[in-house]
């Protein structure tokens, strides 16, 4: 099974997202690594995560601007670091990881845009921006969508000029049970008919 979009999945913190997901063919998981975070996972439980998969990369997520990305990041074997301060992005790229830019609003997408398209692997947009916006952005660098979508539109969105989009992974109801009802609607919606390529 493939998907129609690069997907990323943020905020893993548990062994059954994380299948299900890699499972689902997903480019891209993300770990909260930085303690106190509310997905926060410890180095050791992500190297346990981590061990049950293949075919995925893995995102550090770190949400303060003040952090010392390489010491946070320092026991996990990482693919990408995700940062959400413009300050960050040069210490992120001295780690030797893809970056990613977390952008909460329109002006600091553009900003990362203009002044450092050639820095981040993607800027990560969690606002919902309108179609113009979104070509005028995209025009300038390759753009995940966090927001702005559901299972009715993703395939519309995915056709658009983005490189994918991101969703949310979430707590366990109880270790080993989760809902995945809503994220797999969108899978669905994004999977790739096998029988249509034969």
């Amino acid at each position: 099974m493939a998907l129609k979009t690069f997907v990323k999945v943020s905020g893993i913190n548990n062994l059954s997202d994380a299948r299900y997901c890699a499972g689902m063919e997903v480019n891209q998981l993300g770990f909260e690594v930085e303690e106190g975070s509310d997905n926060y996972v410890d180095p050791q439980s992500f190297n346990e995560i981590k061990g049950w998969l293949s075919g995925v990369e893995f995102v550090g997520e770190i949400n303060n601007a003040e952090a010392n990305i390489s010491g946070i990041i320092a026991g996990y074997e990482l693919d990408a670091v995700q940062v959400k301060s413009i300050n960050q992005i040069t210490a992120a790229q001295k780690t030797g990881l893809k970056v990613v830019f977390f952008a909460t609003d329109l002006a600091s997408a553009h900003e990362v845009a203009d002044n450092h398209a050639e820095d981040v692997d993607y800027i990560l947009l969690e606002q919902e921006i309108s179609p113009k916006d979104l070509a005028d952005l995209t025009s300038k660098a390759p753009v995940v969508l966090l927001a702005g979508f559901d299972a009715e539109n993703v395939v519309t969105v995915a056709e658009s000029s983005i490189k994918g989009i991101s969703i949310r992974g979430g707590q366990e109801i109880r270790p080993g049970y989760k809902d995945f009802d809503e994220m797999a609607d969108i899978f669905e919606a994004l999977e790739i008919d096998d029988l249509a390529n034969d």
